[in-house]
């Protein structure tokens, strides 16, 4: 059997000096680590909220800035192929007044040559009839 006498009153005694001294030179300094491990912890996890926070701002900032632009790119677009027509439009236009310009300047030289050949002819018809009579009557006139 277990015998309960006076030591066992020694080792209460020592076993609480023993757990005051880990206590003093143990428990209080790892308790101190690991407040400050909390204390550093929480502060990271604060910073990296006010981070996410200010990265969400600057996100849907970037986001409003890319629509912006999206929408200039697509006005910018939209008045460059009006230009663009414009211009075809215009230059047609010239291109179709310097061809009517230069149709015009055709018949009016074909219209010129056309006359000078009638005069060329008129003045060759009265030389040819008469060789042609000649020949036909088959003496000379």
């Amino acid at each position: 059997m277990i015998k309960v006498d006076w030591t066992i009153f020694l080792q209460a005694a020592n076993f609480f000096i023993l757990m005051g001294v880990l206590h003093l030179i143990l428990f209080r300094p790892l308790g101190k680590i690991m407040q400050g491990r909390r204390d550093e912890i929480d502060g990271n996890l604060q910073q990296a909220g006010a981070l996410e926070g200010r990265l969400s701002a600057d996100l849907a900032a970037y986001q409003e800035k890319l629509q912006h632009a999206k929408v200039d790119i697509a006005n910018e677009r939209k008045q460059f192929r009006q230009d663009v027509t414009t211009e075809a439009a215009r230059m047609l236009g010239v291109a179709n007044e310097e061809a009517a310009a230069e149709l015009q300047a055709i018949k009016d030289r074909v219209v010129g040559e056309k006359e000078q050949a009638l005069v060329e002819l008129k003045t060759q018809a009265v030389p040819l009839a008469a060789i042609i009579v000649q020949k036909v009557v088959g003496r000379a006139l």
